[in-house]
């Protein structure tokens, strides 16, 4: 009995150990972020990305969501360096901001930037708390890291490795509230399920289409795509509605690799 529980004790450690080596991307496998807010009645908003640019000689991923993002948010990743920079316009300039770093350690300070957010866009310098390490809905294991304001405003970010912001991916400085700017409900990667918090909403399910549109179903059958102005829609790597046989519509954002 005792043998088979330091095997069973000595397998988990060793898979947060590996787990904790290897560097978990966020800007791959189409990431979906659903955000909940309840000021007057929750509302669920939903974040993607929606195609790709190169600027400067730099690729990005296209940020697309309502309410504080339009899509001249774009993201790059620099896996190696576990961080994740933002370009964005202001003033008809684009300027480049470093949005997380993965790589630091507990004492470790940052200087956040929060551009075109629903807070203190300069908030000054952040210190990593602490970090934990906690399993996923999908069974992996992901970094948390716990940050807290060194300057005058009263934020306390928490980060995930590999989703980003618990709070509004394009704000690394925001607290998660479900009662201010929002909180995470949901994040998903190719349409399944990595991380929930079910605390204000009873479920949420992926906007994102199968990734091969081809894909059958034994129950229903596709009559008509439409996209947000109600044409007929031919187009992927945008928001479109399906209109199946059952009467059953579907909101979905369809991937051509």
């Amino acid at each position: 009995m005792k043998k088979n529980l330091f095997f069973c004790c000595y397998f988990f450690f060793s898979f947060l150990f590996v787990s904790s080596q290897t560097y978990h991307s966020i800007l791959l496998d189409h990431p979906e972020w659903h955000l909940t807010s309840c000021n007057n009645g929750c509302v669920t908003d939903i974040y993607s990305l929606s195609g790709d640019t190169v600027y400067n000689n730099q690729s990005y991923k296209v940020l697309d969501g309502f309410h504080y993002i339009s899509k001249t948010f774009w993201l790059r990743e620099e896996e190696t360096e576990k961080k994740v920079y933002m370009s964005y316009e202001m003033n008809f300039e684009r300027k480049e901001v470093l949005l997380y770093d993965f790589s630091m350690l507990e004492g470790d300070t940052i200087n956040i930037s929060n551009p075109i957010a629903p807070f203190t866009s300069n908030p000054g310098p952040f210190i990593v708390d602490s970090i934990e390490y906690i399993i996923l809905d999908n069974g992996s294991s992901r970094k948390v890291m716990f940050l807290s304001s060194i300057a005058t405003v009263n934020e306390n970010p928490v980060w995930i490795e590999g989703i980003g912001s618990l709070s509004l991916i394009n704000a690394p400085g925001g607290t998660p509230n479900i009662n201010g700017a929002g909180k995470l409900s949901c994040f998903f990667k190719n349409g399944s399920l990595i991380y929930s918090q079910l605390d204000s909403i009873v479920s949420c399910s992926s906007i994102l289409g199968d990734i091969n549109e081809n894909k059958k179903t034994d129950k229903k059958r596709l009559i008509k795509k439409i996209d947000l102005l109600g044409r007929q829609s031919t187009k992927s790597n945008q928001l479109n509605f399906y209109i199946y046989d059952n009467g059953r519509v579907e909101k979905r954002i369809s991937i051509k690799n």
